[in-house]
């Protein structure tokens, strides 16, 4: 057994699906030990007020990091609840058995791809276990899991996200922000973002794009400006990423970002962490704000 090609575009073909099952993909999973859990989907009836859902759940230093995003259909301009949160439990063993009660391996294999759909059509199922078991399905054209599934992973990680979180340093008593980027051909960034009492702040940088001129600013940074930066460190839950698992893909570089509290605690958040979609992008909307935008 192997690749089954199930509908393929034709040459010149406008719009087509492209479908493929790996006739190798268990459909009973054996593992009981899990180390992510991503599932997002559309769901065939709103169930509960729920018509669209996504949650995600990863290993991290301190705990278990958790995302929930929850919709009444489908729609980018559908109303979007989300949610993040980093807990002491080790939740898994609970998405072990859901992922089985619910059958989550059933269409496991499945790949499927419309042309031309707009995003949020289908869904989409990412889950792994230590010992190297996955469990991956994908179709932009319809929904991969149904309302009644959908609405208990939603109500499991609502209920997950009550537990006992663990604390993270008050974002009030935030003191800098160090981005540094080393690039492959020798040249790097460094920019750092000092927070002043009265809540403005401060970025000096230094770049090279060619050795040996390296570039030097400073500019000034008001209230309003680091009010907003803070606040996109809330929404993305950066301060929670510390230890997440790496997503795999890198680019001409390493780059990290530092956060700096006035107790002197110090987290450490490099690129390239293995998160939901609607966050991933808190990591360069704040490189932007100290390397690019100021």
């Amino acid at each position: 057994m192997g690749i089954l090609i199930l509908q393929q575009t034709q040459p010149g073909q406008t719009g087509g699906t492209d479908a493929i099952l790996d006739q190798n993909a268990p459909k009973e999973i054996t593992s009981t030990q899990m180390m992510l859990f991503d599932a997002t989907s559309v769901l065939p009836e709103a169930a509960n007020g729920i018509g669209y859902v996504s949650a995600f759940a990863a290993p991290a230093d301190k705990g278990t990091f958790l995302f929930l995003e929850t919709g009444n259909g489908f729609s980018r301009y559908s109303e979007r609840r989300q949610a993040w949160a980093l807990v002491r439990e080790d939740v898994f063993p609970r998405l072990v058995a859901l992922t089985a009660e619910c059958n989550l391996a059933e269409h496991n294999g499945y790949y499927s791809e419309t042309h031309g759909l707009p995003e949020n059509f289908g869904g989409s199922i990412c889950i792994q276990y230590t010992d190297g078991e996955k469990i991956r399905v994908s179709d932009n054209q319809s929904p991969v899991i149904s309302s009644e599934t959908g609405a208990r992973i939603a109500a499991l990680f609502a209920e997950l996200m009550d537990g006992e979180r663990v604390p993270l340093p008050e974002l009030s008593t935030l003191r800098t922000i160090r981005f540094e980027e080393t690039r492959d051909d020798g040249g790097f960034t460094r920019a750092t973002l000092t927070i002043s009492g009265d809540g403005s702040g401060k970025i000096g940088k230094s770049a090279c794009y060619s050795a040996p001129t390296i570039y030097e600013s400073e500019s000034e940074l008001d209230a309003a400006a680091i009010a907003a930066i803070k606040d996109g460190v809330d929404k993305s839950g950066i301060l929670a990423w510390e230890g997440l698992p790496d997503n795999g893909y890198r680019f001409s570089g390493e780059k990290c970002l530092t956060f700096v509290f006035t107790d002197g605690t110090e987290i450490e958040v490099p690129e390239n962490r293995l998160l939901p979609d609607q966050i991933q992008s808190g990591f360069f909307d704040i490189e932007m704000e100290l390397a690019v935008k100021h």
